[in-house]
């Protein structure tokens, strides 16, 4: 092993290989408020606690002793509680193995789909000086919009993860959820005024309005349906530990399929509600719509159906002819992967790629497809996936703050002689 394969640190003292690290970005105080997984270098299923993606819209809260640490439940119940997590934990549990994604992941290969000549190809593998520093806008700051950072941030945001909790309708049902209950309202301990410029990045221009509505607690609305599902979990383990504060510890909201700004972090209050709330970021961000004057805009919920090729990609070519493995990964907002194609002719044909095993249903499955690539000569390489609700990627049209990407991604690929 060489030199420079090797940890700056020794492991249990012997030296091994490095390691897929996160690409923080950090606040003003040094502390990371967001970072990219190194979804490329991972293997498996998992992905490691300290390779998870991380994200946040408002300001991370101090961080909260167990010991300290209660929420409450109330609202359209007929007796309204609160716990402690030594409470919550002596609940029945439930294990969930899932996929999280952020929804802007991937959000500038909308462009690049649509426009090839004029938008370059984003990257996976942007280095950690082209990243840059993400600073939280202060209340009183105009915010200096740089489209370029746009394409950087919105990639790797994807991590899969064993979480271990109690089932959210387990603790509503004790709390007796009246027949009037339609939606519920999960608030975290972060709080601050929404930075526009996160929709501005989003959008890839700064010329509209962002609603300002002054400083609030992160929340989403939850509908009944899904906040009853045995899956949706108040989760206070992540990979076998407890969690960590960035990733939300002591409790967070687990909604297995949907985005991950449905996956509340620091979750302080569950309030039950005889109707949807009016969430900031969910009426006014992380919606669809054509414009940001679009009247008809939606929010958004569960993410298409995606793959990921690992190998070969742009940066692989050129390649040797010969046999190579066209590998990667594949997942589901709406269950479980059944069936993964892959072209390299550019989409004029296609071949089925063998699916592994995967033991459940929310996490992403690996796929290969062998190829015999004698010819020399420039091939585009593509993968698409079916879940088991028969949804073929893609199943996401643009919309203007490019949510829920989920196209196919060509790899354009030189094999020599």
């Amino acid at each position: 092993m060489s030199e420079d394969e090797l940890e700056g640190e020794w492991i249990l003292g012997w030296p091994d290989r490095k390691r897929a690290e996160l690409m923080p970005s950090r606040d003003a105080e040094g502390r990371v408020i967001m970072a990219r997984s190194p979804v490329l270098d991972l293997e498996g299923l998992i992905t490691p606690t300290d390779a998870s993606y991380i994200v946040t819209q408002l300001e991370m809260p101090d961080p909260i002793h167990p010991d300290d640490y209660t929420f409450s439940l109330f609202g359209e119940v007929d007796n309204a509680v609160e716990y402690t997590l030594d409470e919550l934990r002596r609940l029945p549990g439930r294990t969930v193995r899932a996929v999280t994604e952020c929804a802007g992941d991937d959000a500038a290969f909308f462009d690049y789909l649509q426009d090839r000549s004029n938008n370059p190809k984003p990257s996976l593998r942007v280095k950690q000086e082209e990243f840059g520093t993400w600073r939280r806008m202060d209340n009183e700051a105009e915010p200096e919009f740089d489209a370029s950072m746009a394409g950087m941030l919105a990639t790797g945001l994807v991590s899969a993860g064993e979480w271990i909790g109690v089932p959210l309708r387990e603790v509503l049902q004790r709390a007796g959820v009246k027949d009037s209950a339609v939606a519920i309202r999960v608030e975290g301990f972060d709080e601050g005024r929404p930075d526009p410029m996160l929709q501005y990045l989003s959008v890839g221009r700064d010329d509209f309005e962002v609603f300002d509505p002054g400083i609030i607690n992160y929340d989403k609305g939850l509908p009944m349906e899904k906040a009853m599902h045995p899956d949706t979990i108040l989760a206070w383990s992540h990979n076998g530990e407890y969690l960590q504060h960035v990733h939300g510890a002591p409790v967070r909201l687990i909604v297995p399929g949907w985005a991950g700004n449905w996956w509340v972090k620091w979750i302080h209050k569950i309030e039950v509600m005889d109707h949807m709330p009016d969430c900031y970021h969910q009426t006014y961000y992380f919606v669809s719509g054509k414009s940001p004057d679009d009247p008809d805009k939606k929010m958004m919920t569960a993410m298409g159906v995606k793959t990921l090729i690992k190998y070969p990609r742009d940066e692989d070519s050129p390649i040797k002819a010969g046999t190579h493995s066209i590998r990667g990964m594949a997942w589901s907002g709406e269950g479980e992967v059944i069936r993964v194609e892959v072209s390299v002719d550019g989409g004029e044909s296609w071949a089925d790629a063998h699916v592994e095993y995967s033991p459940d249903k929310w996490l992403w499955v690996r796929w290969s497809y062998l190829w015999q690539a004698d010819s020399p000569g420039a091939y585009s390489i593509m993968a698409r996936a079916t879940d088991e609700q028969g949804r073929v990627q893609p199943q996401t049209e643009w919309n203007y703050q490019r949510k829920h990407f989920d196209g196919i991604v060509p790899m354009d690929v030189v094999v020599e002689a």
